[in-house]
């Protein structure tokens, strides 16, 4: 595993296409999305391009993009964070997603945290 940043609870690391899975869960949920603005994934197969055609990219083009987060208690990854290239302003945008059921509890923060220094 290509570890790009850990803490404590947590590992980040480049999303593969295996992880369709995981992408599918938390990307197909409404209130994830509610003030994204993204569209909610309908398909594996939405999520597998997804995982190829963007995150996959980012990585080869800009060296970051937005990772796995592996919630390390369930080994189980939760959703993603990191850093997305915006070419139409010319700025890099920190951001992140998961399952609800892991709000508020600070994940957010601690690898937001560890994003910026990186």
């Amino acid at each position: 595993m290509n570890i790009i940043i850990e803490t404590k609870r947590l590992i980040l690391r480049e999303f593969t296409i295996n992880d369709f899975e995981a992408v599918f869960e938390f990307n197909s949920r409404v209130e994830v999305h509610k003030y994204t603005g993204d569209e909610i994934i309908k398909s594996i197969e939405r999520a597998k391009e997804i995982i190829s055609n963007i995150w996959l990219n980012d990585y080869k083009n800009y060296g970051y993009g937005r990772w796995a987060v592996i919630y390390k208690p369930e080994n189980k990854i939760i959703g993603f964070a990191g850093l997305e290239y915006l070419p139409e302003i010319n700025e890099t945008d920190i951001g992140y997603r998961f399952l609800p059921e892991y709000w508020g509890k600070g994940i957010a923060t601690e690898v937001s945290k560890k994003i910026i220094n990186f």
